[in-house]
């Protein structure tokens, strides 16, 4: 079999690795073979880029919805207004109630304010709630953006873009790059973008290829000669262009912190083609300067024309919640369940809604549900812990328990589940076990407001009220928006 045809059907197979060795073979056996430098060059393009591709995809990341971190990114210049109207914004979204008379006031939510939904998105993780009763999240999550610090750690470079010296070290120095070279190489330059992007996590250098590319294709389409002045930060898309270099131009922006400039280049690419990803991505920037109405309209219109994506019916869900308007969220989630019953996110946010609803075991049967599709995990298995605790079936509780402890990775995910096993022990009214699962709680972390409050109680309980004050304390700089903890600190000052 040819080299390179194995070298081909390795990256098909998506052995990036082998493939890679193969094209370094190719790449070092043409080099001693050819003397010009033309031949080399010609012979060498193919091995090369395959080669890119291959360490491209042994890195890549689907950032569509990695940057899910909203309140905490938003920059004072990208504020609209400083008291927004109730429901319109993120930043000021509260619980609704229910048709039902039910109020979500009491589900805990997460360090920017949305409700804890039993699911793992895309760059949750580092933003663990206070405490809580339900488990975090439960299904597989993809790699953040900050992925970009790891391939940079990688980052290769050589001489020249089709290196003689070694064929089968690093491809190019990013420095000696020119974008202009390359721009009018369609076949290469899309796959370039995407190694400079994803496996280098060079964003400048990207965005400035993207820029090379809209200007020749401006230039191209006979619209004007000063293509230099266009495709810049902050300057208008050339109408030239299509839709994925429009579409990877915002990407850059938003990547260096530019999601206002990054919107009229998403809109081009909306008119040139109606893509999920582009929707996704607008409907991400209007998030992040805080308009939840606007990524809301953008999904309305966009499902008119795409109806039943299930992206965007998944996009249009969590902004709802994100606003608070969980009753219409779980609408969404519930479409999105029929359309694709295999959805974990769908079938967690459905079942934590039926929880807080007091129907434990309708939401059993959906996290069932969830660990028969595969989804094991220690959030899991927290969950369906505490749904058999409220639904009666107190000998499943405690092996829930033991499985999620064996499989928490974090400290902080430790602590949350000792937590919860304290409040499974003061319902069965083992006070004993429920002290030391708080103690446990604590020094896994010690922030947790909601172990030390619930520490402080008990301690109060032997009227030990020095050791409890000093809890309480510790609590309400963990916590010191918590009415239940000042009340207690209060209450506690009363006995001294």
């Amino acid at each position: 079999m040819d080299n390179f045809f194995a070298a081909i059907s390795l990256f098909r197979r998506r052995k990036y690795d082998e493939c890679i060795e193969v094209c370094n073979g190719l790449l070092l056996q043409q080099t001693q073979q050819q003397q010009q430098p033309a031949q080399h060059n010609a012979l060498h393009q193919g091995p090369w880029e395959l080669k890119m591709r291959s360490m491209t995809q042994r890195v890549y990341i689907d950032d569509i919805e990695a940057d899910d971190d909203v309140a905490e990114d938003i920059l004072d210049t990208q504020t609209i207004a400083t008291a927004p109207r109730p429901g319109t914004s993120i930043r000021t979204a509260k619980p609704l109630t229910s048709a039902a008379g039910n109020t979500t006031a009491n589900r805990p939510r997460t360090g920017t304010g949305r409700p804890i939904t039993g699911i793992s998105r895309p760059g949750t993780l580092s933003l663990q709630r206070p405490g809580s009763t339900l488990g975090n999240r439960t299904a597989p999550r993809t790699a953040s953006r900050t992925a970009g610090g790891s391939a940079r750690q990688m980052r290769l470079g050589s001489a020249s873009m089709f290196a003689a010296g070694d064929p089968t070290g690093p491809l190019f120095h990013i420095s000696r790059l020119h974008p202009d070279k390359y721009a009018d190489r369609d076949a290469l330059s899309k796959p370039l973008f995407q190694y400079l992007y994803y496996h280098e996590g060079d964003i400048r250098k990207a965005m400035a290829l993207c820029d090379a590319v809209l200007n020749r294709r401006r230039l191209r389409s006979g619209l004007g000669s000063d293509g230099d002045q266009l495709g810049r930060a902050g300057s208008a898309p050339d109408s030239g262009s299509d839709w994925w270099w429009n579409t990877q131009k915002a990407r850059c922006l938003i990547a260096i912190g530019s999601p206002r400039e990054a919107e009229p280049y998403l809109r081009k690419a909306l008119q040139d083609l109606l893509h999920p990803d582009v929707v996704l991505l607008l409907a991400r920037i209007y998030v992040k300067i805080d308009q939840p109405m606007a990524a809301l309209e953008v999904c309305r219109t966009s499902l008119e024309k795409l109806p039943n994506e299930i992206a965007l019916l998944t996009q249009q869900a969590r902004i709802l919640e994100l606003v608070g308007n969980l009753t219409t969220s779980v609408r969404r989630y519930r479409q999105i369940a029929v359309l694709d019953p295999m959805n974990t996110e769908a079938l967690a946010c459905i079942a934590v809604s039926y929880f807080y609803a007091n129907q434990p075991e309708t939401a059993l049967l959906y996290y069932r549900r969830i660990l028969a599709l595969g989804a094991h995990s220690a959030e899991l298995y927290c969950n369906i812990g505490l749904c058999c605790l409220y639904g009666g079936q107190l000998d499943l509780v405690f092996p829930c328990f033991q499985r999620a402890l064996r499989m928490a990775t974090g400290n902080e995910l430790r602590a949350d589940i000792w937590y919860n096993l304290s409040f499974v022990a003061l319902t069965t009214g083992d006070i004993h076990l429920a002290r030391r699962c708080l103690r446990l709680c604590i020094a896994a972390n010690g922030s947790h407001g909601s172990a030390l409050n619930n520490m402080a109680v008990l301690v109060a309980r032997q009227k030990q009220y020095h050791k409890a004050k000093s809890y309480l304390v510790a609590a309400r700089t963990a916590l010191p928006a918590s009415d239940e903890i000042g009340h207690n600190l209060k209450f506690i000052e009363n006995f001294q």
